[in-house]
């Protein structure tokens, strides 16, 4: 077991306490496939406890599963990513130096992305020009919109699984191997809480548990991956009509095989589980918040300051801050950040209208120009988007708080 995946990550034997912990090539990763059915089986591994009650000992049935706190977040490039949260993860390399502190620099940084979505709601209400239903409908979908951009995001519980995967035929008939057993294969499925809880409810509906398990699995023929998982649907096989039943040899087989999986690996198929040091870690959440940190230096020796990175950013959010005829004209980068900290920016436009009235003769007349000119020019010096922003009180930075299964799993 790597070094990462044995400081992060939490056994899982028995999925009540999961969800009672809770509420609050792809290799081993088990993936949905478009118009697929698949018959999926879930392995345990037996023990013995002792009934509180009666202080009898009984045979369990644990689940092999391991529980994952996971930050996901988008790069500045639009990539998704992905780590196990590293709060009380604590770890050295080989020499003894200290990779992980136990400190989580991702949950460090829930706050600030918090306080930039509340500064960009403020100055989206204040600027929004529409009214009645259209004003409501659009400031419900930009704010939406701004807490999906959020920097870094609370973490969200997964159930990594062990599962048999059966391998059907186009029928959906098992494929028999040479040893006239069901062939398989073993995948780690990844799974919400709330798809834990569903699949738990449906099962216990049959009289069964989660493990020993056999369940159908069918997903739509959709395009949109979303889908494929929102709209899928999954059965439970009653007791006398699985597979292991059917073939008493087959959970001999499976048990072997379940023996010797190792976790090893999951890092490949899930790169949550990669890992991270404390000191990427914090370098990834200073380069994301770097414009916001900037914004609140400049806020404390000006306070006309304003945070432009997303009006930089994302040009094609300028005309719900500005009036008629934003285009091309909101783009420019160096009128926006020279606003961040403050600076006047009307005069940027003037030199290109001041060189063609200069006599290339007489030099010396283009001092004069210069202020002529520059009242003419100043209407244009509205159309970049930094001189839209000051509608937004500058001392307002409000603070804030803070599956189906995701694509990969079902």
């Amino acid at each position: 077991m790597s070094s990462f995946l044995k400081s992060a990550s939490k056994q899982v034997t028995d999925v009540r306490n999961f969800l009672r912990e809770t509420a609050g090539g792809n290799g081993i990763k088990y993936v949905s496939e478009k118009g697929a059915k698949h018959l999926i089986y879930i392995p345990y591994t037996s023990n013995v406890a002792v009934d509180e009650a009666t202080g009898a000992q009984v045979a369990t049935k644990s689940i092999i599963a391991l529980k994952g706190d996971v930050h996901e977040w988008t790069t500045q490039d639009g990539k998704f990513k992905a780590t196990i949260c590293l709060k009380d993860v604590v770890r050295k390399d080989d020499n003894g130096v200290i990779l992980n502190d136990g400190t989580c620099p991702f949950c460090d940084r829930i706050s600030d992305a918090w306080d930039i979505y509340n500064y960009r709601k403020e100055a989206e209400e204040l600027s929004c020009k529409l009214t009645g239903d259209q004003r409501k409908q659009h400031l419900e979908k930009t704010f939406r919109t701004f807490v999906d951009e959020r920097k870094s995001k609370e973490v969200r519980t997964y159930m990594y699984i062990l599962v048999v995967k059966f391998r059907l035929n186009e029928a959906g008939a098992p494929v028999i191997g040479s040893d006239n057993l069901p062939e398989y294969e073993l995948k780690v499925m990844k799974l919400s809480a709330s798809r834990v809880e569903k699949l738990q409810q449906q099962i216990a509906n049959t009289g069964s548990e989660l493990p020993d398990a056999e369940l159908i699995f069918e997903y739509p023929n959709v395009e949109d991956k979303r889908l494929i998982v929102s709209q899928s649907t999954t059965t439970p096989v009653f007791p006398n009509n699985k597979l292991v039943v059917k073939y008493p040899e087959l959970q001999n087989k499976i048990n072997q095989d379940v023996a010797k999986f190792e976790w090893d690996g999951i890092e490949k198929a899930f790169q949550e589980w990669q890992g991270m040091s404390s000191i990427e870690a914090k370098t990834t959440m200073d380069n994301m918040f770097e414009k916001w940190d900037e914004y609140k230096k400049q806020k404390l020796v000006n306070p006309t300051a304003k945070y432009m990175e997303y009006l930089v950013e994302t040009p094609s959010a300028v005309p719900s801050l500005g009036g008629e005829g934003i285009g091309a004209q909101g783009i420019p980068v160096v009128p926006q950040m020279s606003a961040v900290g403050g600076a006047p920016v009307p005069n940027i436009p003037v030199i290109p209208t001041v060189a063609p009235q200069v006599d290339a003769v007489a030099a010396p007349q283009a001092v004069p120009v210069a202020p002529q000119v520059a009242p003419q020019v100043a209407p244009q010096a509205t159309v970049p988007v930094a001189p839209q922003v000051p509608t937004v009180d500058p001392n307002a930075v409000f603070a804030g708080t803070g599956s189906a299964a995701p694509t990969i799993t079902v």
